[in-house]
């Protein structure tokens, strides 16, 4: 009808523009669901470099950038394009201590001040050596705006970590702006008491760029990532052997440098020079981790100490650091005494180092979970095997199986053999073996040697004579008196002076004299003087393993092998027998303090604990 005419056109107009507008707003709802997926992912590329740079920080402390294995990172940082003068020095984080500016004093030093040995052991010795900075005043900060060569260092990193990430060719790209340790968290464990959980503290912030030092340079994504570093728990061993149950061997087998332990009973050689070494009159110790020698409690005017240095000048002494204590009776000692099986005396060594019904004696504690896990995280000759059959295992569970002798020998790593179940060891039988262990593992191959840590989940380690490959045996530091009883020889207590100068061969003489000297200075003084050695000198000798071995079940050493480390084994030797062949179990002094050496590759360090910023 003429009244109507063109309202179709008015609808029509009405419903374009609706549909215009409800086009326009899923274009612009697009547009923000793409550019929040862009984001996302910018994060998520970030958060990737972070965890990538964090990584390779602790590989820093794996192989510490001043030993010859620094070139096995992808960078070498020193101490050059490090800022170690923002440190605040707070000793127990949320604690009552209030943070203090290092300035560089004795009392206030700078992060390992006055050397180069960044990431080196020790972590922990003094105040200089451990990470005691906080957030805000950092032990190392490696910031890019603190120094051009800083910003070139960190570039050069970032390129190395992650060359041209995430869009190099578009101008788009990921840089480190920040790289900052310090000390790790503290809890509170009970009664103020502060507790470290920890080495250090890693904090890294990073960013992606575009066009990265240009005039327009936009941030498009910022991530912060914090990593805490714990010591990878090699330690607990403080000697060439230790049993977690019964200890027997025969004359034959000899154990060297070291206290060997055992938890529960022993039966061994019987009467003196009997494979149980004589040595320096002892003291009974309050833990077999301290050496007392005779005398060093011996207070002003005392002549007993004096008496005994006196009576050992010029003697040949046949092992200055061997003990044996076991936490129970040792068969054929009933009518001696305990703990102290003989008195010390001052007339020269004795076999005063031998101890029965000891209270509490120590078993080194390798936890099956910890170290599977350290085992399975991979990095620099790291080894999780996965059992197959007999002596085989498959290396992660897959691929061909191989004999443990042929994935073992010649190879220096961290290697992990476990259970038949992959379970933690389980229903132990009356001789401490667990039903679950490998089928005993034996060496064989007069070749055979390796280094390194091995945990080997098997019920039975034997060995039929191998020769070895060659080792570094390291005599330990002379024995000193240890008057606070705090295992470390302090400013003014006296030692035994040995004549390590005449030491060629890893069976040498060891001689007590009273003006011998191993000081290395060049050129040597006129008139050599007495120096306590905290090591003596090194010498070469085949080992078939030298580092530590863990055995899960028993332990027995037949032929003629050496050790260079520490044994542990927690099921004791084998039941109701004692070990045979002609084994020597040498400690290795780098145990205690500066293990493992940076150039075997172990990780020295572990992440246990990580956290962004989000």
């Amino acid at each position: 009808m003429n009244g109507e005419r063109g309202s179709a056109l008015v609808i029509a107009v009405l419903v374009m523009a609706v549909m215009t507008l409800l086009g326009m707003s899923y274009l612009l709802m697009a547009d923000t669901e793409n550019k929040i997926a862009e984001n996302e992912r910018l994060s998520a590329q970030a958060l990737y470099f972070g965890e990538g740079v964090t990584r390779e920080v602790k590989r820093w402390f794996d192989r510490p950038p001043h030993t010859a294995r620094g070139d096995a990172n992808l960078v070498r940082p020193t101490t050059a394009i490090m800022d170690r003068a923002r440190r605040m020095i707070d000793v127990d984080g949320a604690g009552p201590a209030v943070a203090v500016a290092a300035d560089g004093t004795a009392d206030h030093p700078f992060y390992k001040q006055g050397n180069d040995y960044i990431f080196d052991k020790p972590y922990r010795a003094a105040l200089g050596d451990m990470f005691v900075g906080t957030a805000d005043g950092p032990d190392i900060s490696m910031e890019r705006t603190w120094s051009s060569p800083t910003a070139s260092f960190l570039d050069a990193l970032s390129e190395k970590i992650m060359p041209g990430f995430p869009s190099g060719a578009a101008g788009v790209l990921a840089r480190i702006k920040t790289i900052d340790v310090y000390a790790p968290p503290y809890l509170d464990s009970g009664g103020g008491n502060w507790v470290r959980y920890g080495v250090a503290t890693v904090r890294t912030r990073v960013q992606i760029l575009r066009n990265p030092g240009a005039v327009d340079e936009l941030i498009m994504a910022d991530r912060t990532v914090t990593a805490v570093l714990n010591e990878t728990p090699f330690g607990g061993t403080f000697g060439p052997l230790h049993s977690c149950d019964e200890l027997a061997w025969d004359n034959a087998f000899k154990v060297h440098w070291g206290p060997a332990t055992a938890g529960t009973t022993g039966n061994v050689p019987v009467g003196p020079r009997n494979g149980m070494y004589r040595s320096i009159p002892r003291d009974l110790a309050p833990t077999p981790k301290l050496d007392t020698l005779h005398g060093h409690l011996s207070p002003a005017g005392d002549a007993t100490w004096s008496a005994l240095v006196l009576q050992l000048e010029g003697k040949t002494v046949e092992d200055p650091w061997f003990r044996f204590f076991a936490g129970l009776d040792v068969q054929n000692w009933s009518a001696l005494g305990s703990p102290q099986v003989y008195v010390p005396g001052v007339t020269g060594q004795d076999e005063s180092n031998k101890f029965q019904n000891y209270p509490n004696v120590p078993c080194p504690e390798f936890n099956y979970e910890t170290w599977k896990t350290i085992a399975k995280s991979g990095g620099s000759d790291v080894h999780y095997y996965a059992w197959d059959s007999g002596s085989k295992f498959r290396e992660n569970g897959a691929g061909p199986p191989s004999e443990f002798e042929a994935l073992t020998d010649g190879k220096t790593g961290l290697f992990f053999f476990d259970t038949k179940d992959g379970l933690a060891p389980h229903d132990f039988n009356s001789s401490n073996v667990a039903a679950n262990l490998t089928p005993e593992i034996t060496i064989r191959d007069a070749g055979y040697g390796t280094r390194g840590f091995l945990y080997v989940n098997t019920s039975m380690w034997r060995v039929e004579g191998p020769a070895g490959k060659p080792a570094t045996f390291t005599f330990p530091g002379e024995p000193f008196r240890d008057e606070n009883e705090n295992g470390v020889r302090d400013a003014g207590e006296a030692w035994i002076n040995l004549r390590y100068r005449a030491v060629t061969d890893i069976d040498s003489a060891l001689i007590v004299d009273s003006d011998d000297t191993y000081d290395t200075s060049i050129p040597p003084p006129e008139t050599p003087l007495p120096v306590w050695n905290p090591l003596g000198p090194s010498v070469t000798h085949d080992a078939i393993v030298w580092g530590i071995l863990y055995v899960a079940g028993q332990f027995e050493a037949g032929g003629t092998p050496y050790y260079d480390g520490s044994v542990v084994t927690f099921a004791g030797t084998e039941t109701g027998a004692k070990t045979p062949g002609t084994a020597n179990l040498y400690w290795d002094p780098a145990l205690k303090d500066n293990w493992p050496p940076p150039a075997w590759d172990l990780p020295r360090v572990i992440i246990t604990g990580w956290q962004t910023d989000e």
